[in-house]
């Protein structure tokens, strides 16, 4: 599998730990892939900043208090 940019802002949201510090990497993480979204890509990076969009959403969901506080 091709490695793209965006996904080491992924991984940092991913390993982060500090309930603080998480939303702000998952929304740089959104931030660059909204980015990259407008340009050119191929399909097998489309399909992985699909998949990554909605692992950043159930992350959030899951591992946020806000996140969690919105959806009760």
């Amino acid at each position: 599998m091709e490695t793209y940019q965006w996904m080491e802002l992924y991984r940092e949201a991913v390993l982060e730990t500090n309930s603080d510090i998480l939303p702000v990497r998952i929304a740089a993480a959104q931030n660059a892939i909204e980015k990259r979204r407008t340009h050119a890509m191929d399909d097998a990076e489309h399909q992985a900043i699909t998949r990554t969009l909605n692992a950043l959403a159930v992350l959030e969901r899951e591992r946020c208090p806000a996140a969690k506080a919105a959806h009760n």
